[in-house]
């Protein structure tokens, strides 16, 4: 039982490396044109590019190594899960609070549902993942 929940973990954190690998592939390589589908525009500045790649980017790297840590060093497994659970869950925090100031737009459903689900999905993983002998 043991070995099936580690591999439940694992095979979360491996998820976690995948989106949050294209998430910041999308902000750092094409700003631009991610943000237009949320239709939001920036001016094309470099201020304005590099910040979205500065912000986004580095916030989505950052996760994605994070996971790839976890994977690579079987001991971080549950401290990445758990710094993962802690990102996410302000994120969702945050979406909720821009919902409640801005209101709720399909978009905002949607990206709330994914971000919802994939928290639920983290900390499942951290909870059921072995602790360290």
């Amino acid at each position: 039982m043991e070995s099936t929940r580690l591999w439940f973990a694992r095979l979360v954190m491996a998820y976690a490396l995948l989106i949050f690998s294209f998430g910041s592939w999308l902000y750092i390589a094409e700003p631009l044109e991610h943000i237009a589908h949320f239709g939001i525009g920036a001016s094309g500045a470099p201020e304005s590019v590099n910040f979205l790649r500065a912000g986004p980017g580095a916030l989505f790297l950052s996760m994605a190594l994070f996971a790839a840590g976890g994977l690579l060093r079987p001991a971080w497994l549950r401290q990445c899960l758990l710094v993962l659970v802690i990102i996410n869950a302000c994120v969702v925090a945050v979406r909720l609070l821009g919902i409640g100031l801005e209101g709720i737009t399909p978009v905002q459903l949607s990206e709330l549902r994914n971000e919802g689900l994939s928290w639920l999905l983290f900390l499942g993983a951290l909870l059921a993942c072995p602790s360290a002998r």
